[in-house]
């Protein structure tokens, strides 16, 4: 099991694990524009004693640190729309990022995982968001309301995957 548990690890911290990525798109003025990924700096597991001594009784939490105090996306539009094409089984999600200092922090946690939730985000960091599925197949996202200022990442599978941005 520890094995197995290790293996998943080093599976999340690597990125792809051979799963091809999502393309997400910025909608501005008619005219897709590349959303780029965000930069990890660092994993970090809370936890994995416990649930290692437990065998998996425990919740296992990650938080995902990107590097720097903003997104390299600076986008002036409260409300933006997002387009998400993806084959992952996984509807895009909205989430907005914790900051300190010289990074920002995604935080998941098993117990909030629900069919909706897969990943497992934190219930106050997740925005609320209207979805649309194209003929496509693809996503359109945006959110319910103008967003704060603050930074963002729009997730279509694993967090480590997301794509960041920032509200000016």
């Amino acid at each position: 099991m520890i094995g197995v548990i290790l293996s998943l690890m080093l599976l999340c911290q690597s990125g792809t694990a051979g799963v091809p990525e999502a393309e997400v798109w910025l909608l501005q003025n008619g005219t897709r524009l590349p959303v780029p990924f965000a930069s990890v700096a660092e994993v970090n597991t809370r936890g994995l004693n416990n649930f290692i001594y437990t065998r998996g009784y425990t919740n296992l939490d990650m938080d995902v640190f990107f590097a720097g105090p903003e997104a390299t996306l600076r986008i002036s539009d409260r409300k933006p729309v997002f387009i998400a094409q993806t084959d992952r089984g996984f509807e895009p999600i909205l989430i907005r990022l914790e900051t300190r200092r010289d990074r920002r922090i995604c935080r998941t946690q098993p117990s909030s995982a629900s069919i909706d939730n897969k990943q497992g985000f934190r219930r106050q960091d997740i925005v609320r968001t209207v979805l649309t599925v194209n003929s496509d197949k693809s996503f359109t996202v945006q959110p319910e309301r103008p967003l704060p200022p603050g930074e963002y990442l729009l997730v279509t599978g694993s967090p480590h995957l997301g794509r960041d941005f920032g509200i000016d």
